[in-house]
């Protein structure tokens, strides 16, 4: 008799299904990185993706100079998925690196396959810049999807914060989805700075931080009352939960970041959604004047992003996705 917040596994993408069920883009890179996204052949050949033991490998180059853009690969799953429940079990992830970019996403696709964005929605799961120790999770979309900085409880068992009436732990940045809202910086959207520390315990959700602790579990769950992560360290007792076979979010506790409310529809401001791991490099966000100038234009000593990348390849040996397991689940019927 399953509770209504039990999954069940329905797409294992982990260690040998994983390259037969994503694709390398190798297109100009839509965020204005410095980047050079590798095709399959070419990454294989140059070391950029491969096993780890069982464990799924993705990186980038960390030997050359690349004057157009430091390789790298960007795998996108090639089918898409609807409502339901995502788990990533990582390893490592790319360190806290001037110059990096990397994302675990979901992006909204067309019937076609072609990007629709941000009209399907996108969902940054686990994502930062250069030499960051906290996680962002945002949201993108078009006109008509606004969320609360909720203060309702989850649940009578699911306090596992300070203050119990919280939703989430993370700490709201912005509340607009749509990525032209009047009142917010060009593409920003809806996002959620992962806490530093829940119960005066560091939480390490990104780069070295999360790498230190021997990686972690990402879990994104999308359904019609909205969109949720949560994070478990590789070092808490969250190895006592069923993260693999039926899943149930009512023991996940408190998500780091939660999109609720009645101001966005996340039955149709969401659809199709592709898996996405990449590591980008300057561009948009990490190459921006302002936030290369915060600590690691100092910190190399180098003026402009796009350089520093270019002329320390060494500086990357750390960039890379190592992925224990990746797998889908969706409601029991019935």
């Amino acid at each position: 008799n399953a509770s209504a917040s039990q999954y069940s596994l329905t797409t294992d993408l982990s260690y040998k299904n994983f390259f037969a069920n994503f694709d390398l883009f190798s297109g100009l890179d839509p965020t204005e990185g410095f980047v050079s996204y590798q095709p399959l052949a070419s990454a294989v050949n140059s070391s950029l993706v491969g096993y780890l033991g069982q464990n799924v490998f993705l990186g980038v180059d960390y030997q050359n100079k690349d004057p157009a853009g430091r390789m790298s690969v960007r795998a996108e799953s090639n089918k898409t998925f609807g409502q339901g429940l995502l788990i990533a079990d990582l390893a490592h992830m790319p360190g806290s690196i001037c110059g990096s970019w990397p994302a675990f996403w979901a992006l909204g696709v067309g019937e076609d396959g072609k990007a629709m964005w941000p009209q399907a929605g996108e969902i940054d799961i686990l994502e930062g810049v250069n030499d960051g120790m906290t996680n962002s999770v945002t949201l993108h979309t078009g006109e008509g999807c606004a969320v609360d900085n909720a203060t309702s409880p989850l649940g009578p068992n699911q306090a596992n914060t300070a203050d119990a009436q919280m939703a989430f732990s993370g700490n709201m940045k912005t509340g607009d989805c749509n990525i032209a809202a009047a009142n917010q910086d060009k593409n920003v959207g809806c996002s959620i700075a992962a806490p530093e520390t829940v119960d005066g315990k560091q939480l390490p959700t990104y780069g070295d931080a999360f790498n230190k602790a021997g990686g972690g579990v990402y879990a994104m769950e999308w359904s019609s009352s909205g969109i949720s992560v949560w994070f478990f360290a590789s070092n808490t007792t969250a190895s006592s939960i069923d993260l693999k076979e039926h899943p149930d979010t009512s023991t996940f506790g408190t998500p780091i970041a939660r999109f609720s409310g009645s101001g966005c529809d996340f039955d149709t401001k969401f659809s199709n959604m592709k898996i996405i791991f990449n590591i980008a490099f300057c561009g948009q966000w990490a190459g921006d004047e302002k936030v290369w100038g915060q600590s690691c234009a100092k910190k190399t000593g180098v003026a402009k992003c796009a350089d520093y990348v270019r002329d320390h390849p060494e500086a990357f040996a750390e960039s890379y996705w190592e992925i224990r397991g990746l797998r889908w689940f969706e409601k029991a019927k019935g």
